[in-house]
């Protein structure tokens, strides 16, 4: 039982490993997030390159969310098991923290998700805005399904371009947090 010996000075390594999940979940694992959304049909999605049409890339990112998770929930049970060592409760009921365990990661995984949709999201509409004051500052004024074509094809062009230069991330991160918006839409929103 020396392992558990070792536990009173790692019984906080669990909080660590859950932390790292979470920013595997954000930062690696979107791509997974991304494709879904595609398949149902949003606009705002745009796969990176290296995930798009390769499966095994895909398939790597899943069974790392599986390791990762498993990881963790072990770590996890065994600081319950620590625990549970020592108010003499019986060990292998720590192993049941694993469910939990498993739970949090989901929760996590939505969260880091709900990010990631939210950041696409907003970095699409500025996109739209710049694209629907484009047309009016020419007098083009076109509909709404031609503006948002528009805007997936500047977006997409955008990000492809960024990710061939190794910024996208830096990239849909600062257009996500810009709060531009074109003056003549400031103006009509102020002033009526």
């Amino acid at each position: 039982m020396e392992f558990f010996e070792i536990m009173d000075y790692v019984f906080w390594l669990p909080i660590i490993f859950w932390g790292l999940v979470y920013i595997w979940f954000w930062r690696c694992s979107f791509p997974l997030y991304l494709r879904k959304m595609v398949k149902k049909g949003n606009k705002w999605a745009v796969v990176p390159e290296g995930y798009s049409g390769s499966q095994s890339g895909v398939a790597r990112l899943r069974v790392l969310n599986v390791v990762f998770t498993l990881v963790a929930s072990v770590a996890l049970s065994l600081t319950c098991c620590w625990v549970l060592r020592k108010f003499g409760v019986d060990t292998i009921w720590g192993f049941t923290a694993m469910l939990p365990g498993i739970l949090l990661a989901i929760v996590l995984y939505k969260i880091a998700m709900g990010r990631i949709s939210v950041m696409y999201h907003s970095a699409y509409f500025l996109e739209y805005r710049k694209v629907r004051y484009e047309s009016e500052i020419k007098g083009n004024f076109r509909s709404e399904a031609d503006v948002h074509n528009r805007t997936v094809w500047s977006f997409t062009k955008k990000l492809k371009n960024a990710e061939a230069h190794g910024r996208l991330w830096k990239y849909v991160n600062a257009m996500a947090k810009t709060k531009k918006i074109p003056p003549d839409v400031y103006a009509e929103t102020m002033y009526v």
